[in-house]
């Protein structure tokens, strides 16, 4: 009766229709997954990672800026189902696309990142919006040159591709727009380089 039964941490394991599952929707390997499921649940015991995580490890790979509003557009895109945290699965897809994705794929992803109100098409204010999120990102808020160029950079290529020239552009002509553009590419994608 006073004994009392010492609980033993479980440790968590994913099932074989999850590893399955996750190896249909991805381009890794088991033993990926399995790593990706460890150092996750390593951060995150309880297997959800909060906005506030998020922040904290965008904080540490961006030390120079300020990353709140960038990190929490990404939080909300990777965020699939909209609970408010982010589960393993939701976590590996993201991480596949990031590492693993072409071109085409992270693109699509950017455009889903920075089209705010979910409408489908970026308008200038959405545009200028994720100027000022990447450039507090990279530390360089207050970089009104800078600013001042790309934008200048980026609407002399909406002039070119926006096709009824409505200076809204649409995730297809946002695609062909960096897909043909290494600067505006790698500004706009901060997360990643191809």
């Amino acid at each position: 009766m006073g004994a009392s039964e010492s609980k033993k941490a479980i440790k968590p394991e994913l099932s074989q229709k999850q590893i399955e599952y996750l190896k249909m929707r991805t381009r890794m390997t088991e033993e990926e997954i399995q790593k990706w499921f460890h150092g996750f649940y390593k951060d995150c015991p309880d297997g959800l990672l909060t906005q506030k995580q998020f922040i904290h490890m965008y904080k540490q790979a961006f030390p120079e800026g300020d990353v709140t509003q960038y990190a929490k557009r990404v939080f909300v895109t990777f965020d699939k189902d909209n609970s408010g945290k982010i589960d393993f699965n939701e976590f590996l897809l993201a991480m596949d696309l990031m590492e693993k994705g072409n071109l085409e794929e992270k693109l699509r992803y950017a455009f889903e990142l920075y089209d705010v109100d979910k409408n489908g098409i970026l308008t200038r204010i959405e545009i200028e919006t994720i100027i000022r999120m990447v450039l507090s990102l990279r530390g360089e808020a207050n970089n009104d040159r800078l600013k001042d160029d790309i934008m200048k950079h980026l609407n002399g290529f909406i002039a070119k591709f926006d096709e009824n020239n409505d200076m809204k552009i649409s995730q297809d002509e946002f695609c062909r727009i960096c897909s043909q553009d290494d600067y505006l590419r790698e500004f706009l994608s901060p997360n990643f380089s191809s």
